[in-house]
C-alpha cells in the first residue's frame, strides 16, 4: 500500500487473542486509509532507560519472574503479518511497558490515531476475576481519553447465562 496520509488506527493486542481482533483493526485500517500501529503492554515489567533508538530496557516487577525476550514470537508476528497482507495495509508493532490502557492511550497521542480498537475479555468467572484485578481495557479508555474506542467481541456468548458466571 502507498504511504498513508499521515492517518493512524491503534490496536492493543496479547500474545494470546485470537488474531480477529487484528482482523478487525486492519479493516478500519484500510477503511480509513491509515497505518495500523499493534500495541502490547506488559504490565510485570517496567522500563528503566530509553536507547536513542527507543529501545526500552526493562526489568521484571518481580525478580523471580525473569521472563525475558518480547512478547510475541517470531511465528505471532508472521500469523499478524498473514492476516493484515490480504488487506493492504502497512502495519508495526510496539512492545511496551506498563498498564495496557495506558499504553494505548500514550500511542494514541504520541500518532495522533484516529481511534483505539481493543479486543473484549472473555465473559464468564475468569473474565470477571480478570476485570477486577487489572480493570477493563475497553472501559477505562472510554472515561481517559476522547477518540473513539472500538471493543471488538472475541468469544460471543449465545445467551446472558454465559456472561453471568457457572452457577447462573
Amino acid at each position: 500500500m502507498d504511504a498513508t496520509s499521515g492517518r493512524s488506527v491503534v490496536v492493543g493486542i496479547l500474545p494470546d487473542q485470537p488474531l480477529w481482533v487484528v482482523q478487525v483493526a486492519g479493516e478500519y485500517a484500510k477503511a480509513f486509509d491509515a497505518e495500523l500501529i499493534c500495541v502490547a503492554a506488559d504490565a510485570t515489567r517496567y522500563a528503566y532507560q530509553e536507547l536513542p533508538d527507543g529501545t526500552l530496557l526493562t526489568a521484571p516487577i518481580d525478580p523471580d519472574y525473569a521472563a525475558v525476550g518480547p512478547l510475541f514470537s517470531e511465528q505471532r508476528l508472521k500469523d499478524i503479518d498473514e492476516v493484515l497482507a490480504p488487506l493492504d495495509v502497512r502495519w508495526s508493532m510496539r512492545e511496551l511497558v506498563g498498564i495496557a490502557a495506558d499504553a494505548l492511550m500514550e500511542v494514541a497521542e504520541d500518532v495522533g490515531a484516529l481511534m483505539i480498537v481493543v479486543g473484549a475479555r472473555p465473559g464468564g468467572f475468569r473474565g470477571a476475576l480478570r476485570r477486577m484485578v487489572a480493570g477493563s481495557v475497553a472501559l477505562r479508555l472510554s472515561h481517559r481519553q476522547y477518540r473513539p474506542v472500538v471493543v471488538v467481541p472475541t468469544a460471543p456468548e449465545e445467551t446472558d447465562a454465559g456472561l453471568l458466571g457457572p452457577d447462573s
